[in-house]
């Protein structure tokens, strides 16, 4: 056994077979091969008539091809025993065999998929030498997976069995958290939700004339507490998604018009900040979709990128059917990227080089987010750009019909 670290995924063990289990198979081959050698070697001694002489020329060929064969059975055991190996990390549990020469398997198991790991010594040598079976079952509930000549094989189980537990007591804590993040937000929303009634009636007049500044301050205020509840509610709907317990609701509806509809709400903000909105919306015969879901992660995280990274000059959003599939494009002239910023921009917390220094809230879960909306429609969500200073192009892809 040996320990490893690799980079990406730690390894806890690398367990080749015990030595004793190729000698034990080693001698199953070498006993029966040895006396059929010793009685063939035997044959070709006793005197034999002048009649016999083709069988004796039989026999003397017999007596390399058998030590050939022998051989060869004995390379194969070797190579089986030297190649083959169970590896434990702390994600997975890999089993590689090496099946002959030239083919080799590996199978794999998840470590919360593992149910459980028994142990067992076939024989009174196993447990001398104290190596044995492992039997790994999971919980889709298939056969169980047999794996021979493990050493110190109930420390080998102790460490998978670990890790399982660790996996529970991570998925438990996990979702206690999830639970604390939803009443804390229910409470905030309860609180704003108040305060957002309270600004609407000032500015509605129903506690009658009010002076300009106050009316400012209100309309602010308004704009401030729908902004929250907006927050509130994006928060807890991102940590459903990242959760994968999100209900997508899918139904026909109508892609051009739900973008022609958030273009046009962010005309203005984009007309006040200096930049020029520019739109060509294909008419697109009804995708199957959530609604909701697509307009507020895709669409507006899209359009709200680009009003955010874009200092000066135009922002184009584009709708085409391609080959019976809908493609949005939102291009913008702002801040670019390079190759490696593209690549972390749809993991969660991924953020571009320069992002934070224009938008210092950004949480970097918005394009994930995005990401995990877009995969379960089975469409698929990109981005492009030329660099620092080019712009930005970012596309998001459904399936029409």
């Amino acid at each position: 056994m040996t320990d490893e670290n690799p980079e990406n995924e730690r390894m806890l063990l690398v367990v080749h077979k015990h030595p004793a289990s190729f000698l034990s198979e080693a001698v199953l081959t070498i006993v029966p091969g040895g006396i059929i050698l010793s009685i063939l070697i035997l044959f070709r001694g006793l005197p034999l008539t002048a009649a016999d002489a083709s069988v004796h020329a039989i026999v003397t060929l017999l007596v390399p091809a058998c030590f050939l064969i022998l051989w060869t059975l004995l390379a194969v055991q070797w190579t089986n025993y030297y190649l083959d190996m169970l590896i434990v990390s702390d994600r997975h549990i890999y089993y590689m065999t090496q099946a002959n020469f030239a083919q080799r398997s590996v199978e794999q198991w998840n470590i919360p998929d593992v149910s459980h790991v028994s142990v067992y010594f076939g024989n009174i040598i196993e447990s001398f030498f104290n190596y044995g079976t492992l039997e790994i079952e999971s919980r889709d509930g298939g056969a169980p997976t047999k794996v021979g000549g493990i050493p110190d094989p109930e420390y080998v189980a102790a460490v998978i069995l670990k890790q399982d537990d660790r996996y529970g007591q991570l998925k438990e804590t996990a979702q206690k958290q999830q639970e604390l993040l939803r009443f804390v937000s229910h409470e905030v929303k309860s609180h704003l939700a108040k305060s957002k009634a309270a600004f609407a009636s000032i500015v509605e007049g129903d506690y009658g004339t009010i002076s300009d500044p106050l009316s400012s301050m209100a309309h602010q205020a308004l704009a401030d507490s729908q902004k929250g509840v907006e927050t509130v509610m994006s928060i807890l709907n991102d940590s459903g998604l990242k959760q994968s317990a999100v209900h997508f609701e899918m139904k026909p509806f109508d892609l051009s018009a739900t973008v022609r509809r958030a273009a046009e709400e962010f005309r203005p903000q984009m007309e006040r900040k200096g930049l020029s909105l520019q739109t060509s919306i294909a008419p697109i015969s009804e995708i199957r979709g959530d609604e909701e879901k697509i307009e507020r992660h895709v669409i507006r995280n899209l359009l709200e990128n680009a009003l955010r990274y874009t200092p000066a000059g135009h922002i184009e959003v584009m709708l085409q059917n391609i080959d019976g599939v809908a493609r949005l494009s939102v291009v913008d002239t702002g801040i670019g990227m390079d190759a490696a910023e593209i690549g972390k921009l749809f993991t969660q917390g991924g953020h571009g080089e320069h992002s934070k220094e224009v938008n210092p809230d950004s949480t970097g879960y918005g394009l994930f987010v995005a990401k995990q909306v877009v995969d379960a429609h089975g469409g698929r969500i990109w981005a492009s750009s030329n660099g620092a200073g080019t712009g930005s192009r970012f596309f998001a892809e459904f399936p029409v019909g």
